[in-house]
């Protein structure tokens, strides 16, 4: 039981030993943590619009190569 104990708290410290991300270069690091915030507390609001805009947006660029490619890509995989 006191090794399961240990192996536990031992695990938990590895957790928690996890570094903040740092993407080198400190701008970018900056907008990078700007940008998380929103996605940790409400993912879903920011999603979702943005993806229907994107999806809209490249059937009006692309049109039926973009049903054609999608087609294709749904059956390849």
């Amino acid at each position: 039981m006191k090794s399961i104990n240990l192996r536990l708290k031992s695990k938990m410290n590895e957790v928690f030993s996890i570094e903040p991300n740092n993407l080198g270069a400190s701008a970018l690091t900056y907008y990078f943590k700007k940008i998380t915030t929103y996605f940790k507390v409400m993912p879903f609001i920011y999603i979702i619009p943005l993806t229907f805009l994107v999806s809209v947006t490249l059937y009006f660029l692309l049109g039926r190569f973009l049903i054609k490619l999608v087609t294709v890509l749904q059956y390849g995989f």
